[in-house]
């Protein structure tokens, strides 16, 4: 089986996992105390950001204005959505009494799909082939999906657990969303 290192998928997941090992290393930066509203874990955002800029520019529109908007959109993206799981599980849901075990999951599933969902319309808002409902559809499943990992990264008091599947499969299917069609001819197994 042959891979195609060029294809967008390969370098922004890629980029990705630099970005995911990055954030989960340098999480303090930030402003505000859990479980308040404010701004956390600040460079994981933007290091995602970048990556997704970078995707916009490269292969959906060579405009600065494009991947500023990605850049925004994926950084205020992560920010709502730490924010909506702190306020999930800590606030929201423990005042209607549900179990501990079933609130962070539900925070981590909200969370993964608002995350998701911002950063692909960040994304599609230049780059006109991310706007097909399934791409938009895979983008923020993936992402509610893997939101399910957020119980994880406080078991082994580490993000990578989260950042780094989360990271690269929503950077991945941007790439294979923005990425060149192939027919069944050029499928390097024929």
């Amino acid at each position: 089986m042959k891979v195609d290192l060029q294809h967008p998928a390969v370098i922004l997941a890629a980029l990705a996992t630099i970005s995911a090992t990055l954030g989960s290393y340098f999480q303090d930066v930030g402003l505000g105390v859990a479980p308040n509203l404010g701004l956390h874990m600040v460079l994981t955002g933007v290091w995602f950001g970048l990556v997704v800029a970078f995707g916009i520019w490269r292969w959906g529109n060579q405009s600065w204005s494009a991947a500023a908007l990605g850049f925004v959109a994926t950084w205020v993206g992560w920010e709502l959505a730490v924010n909506l799981a702190l306020q999930l599980e800590e606030r929201w849901l423990k005042a209607i009494t549900l179990p501990a075990e079933l609130t962070i999951y539900i925070s981590g599933v909200a969370a993964g799909a608002v995350g998701a969902v911002l950063t692909w319309a960040g994304a599609a808002a230049f780059a006109h082939p991310l706007r097909q409902i399934p791409v938009a559809t895979g983008l923020v499943s993936s992402g509610a999906a893997l939101g399910l990992l957020l119980p994880l990264t406080n078991h082994y008091d580490n993000a990578v657990v989260l950042l780094l599947p989360w990271q690269t499969t929503i950077a991945a299917l941007l790439g294979f969303g923005i990425g060149p069609r192939r027919s069944l001819e050029d499928h390097p197994l024929r």
